[in-house]
């Protein structure tokens, strides 16, 4: 699957409805754009990409999606250019994925963590990222954002709400409604390590490299209580745990404390 490096620089083009475009995945999982590509026309419906923020620090990935057409061409992002009468390419992108500026996967830890070759930072959109570079970043924003790793192609539907799905069809998304902050995430895991606090599952044990850093990430306070703006602390009010721990965890409202699982895992069946 072909993977593409999108860039985004705050200093040359003022995003407006980034917040929005933030609610929105928040709340549908999805939100559909155009993005500029620079160049390149090898990118088509269907391939990999992943936004790079430049500039002003942070600088980092902050987004990643599907690519939904051809390359089109249309006029140009940049008005100075616009005024020349320029065109640029672009392509309609659906993004999976958009954290905030500020809490973005940092170039400095994708750097430690993928010790490839690649250069992250290039002056225009649409460089191509080696497979073997792409399948590491999948796993290092998998891990970074709490979601699964994305290996194929997913059909985003506009609206699928309301909708059922044979196996093989488009595929529902299922969100949280709340952001899960990253770095906050990465801290939490940096303090207890990747290991279920309930039943001490280790997927690198059980797995071997495949497993290797994965794990999910508990809120000991309810994010629908805590509100969007509550000073999240990653050691005191997260925990990692395994994702069956976690659905068991939400098996009530409100969630049952950890110490409350550990008891009923010790119970005799």
């Amino acid at each position: 699957m072909p993977t593409f490096l999108l860039t985004w620089n705050p200093k040359k083009w003022n995003w407006k409805s980034l917040e929005k475009d933030i609610e929105t995945v928040r709340a549908k999982g999805k939100k559909r754009d155009t993005w500029s590509v620079g160049i390149t026309k090898r990118i088509t419906e269907g391939d990999r990409v992943f936004l790079m923020k430049l500039g002003e620090p942070p600088r980092g990935m902050i987004a990643s999606g599907w690519v939904q057409s051809e390359t089109f061409s249309d006029k140009h992002w940049d008005i100075e250019a616009r005024k020349q009468g320029k065109d640029a390419l672009y392509v309609s992108v659906v993004f999976d994925t958009i954290l905030e500026p500020n809490h973005v996967l940092r170039l400095d830890h994708l750097k430690y963590s993928i010790p490839r070759k690649m250069h992250w930072t290039p002056q225009s959109s649409g460089i191509l990222i080696p497979t073997i570079v792409a399948d590491e970043l999948e796993k290092v924003w998998a891990e970074f954002t709490n979601q699964p790793v994305t290996s194929t192609f997913i059909n985003i539907p506009e609206e699928i709400e309301g909708k059922t799905f044979r196996e093989g069809s488009a595929r529902p998304i299922t969100v949280n409604a709340y952001e899960r902050n990253a770095e906050a995430r990465m801290l939490c895991i940096r303090r207890y390590g990747p290991i279920c606090s309930v039943c001490g599952f280790d997927f690198k044990k059980f797995y071997g490299d495949i497993g290797n850093g994965f794990i999910h990430v508990h809120h000991l306070k309810s994010l629908s209580e805590i509100g969007k703006n509550y000073e999240l602390d990653p050691i005191k009010d997260l925990r990692p745990v395994c994702p069956n721990c976690h659905a068991m965890l939400h098996k009530r409202k409100p969630a049952h404390t950890i110490e409350e699982l550990k008891q009923m895992i010790r119970k005799p069946v």
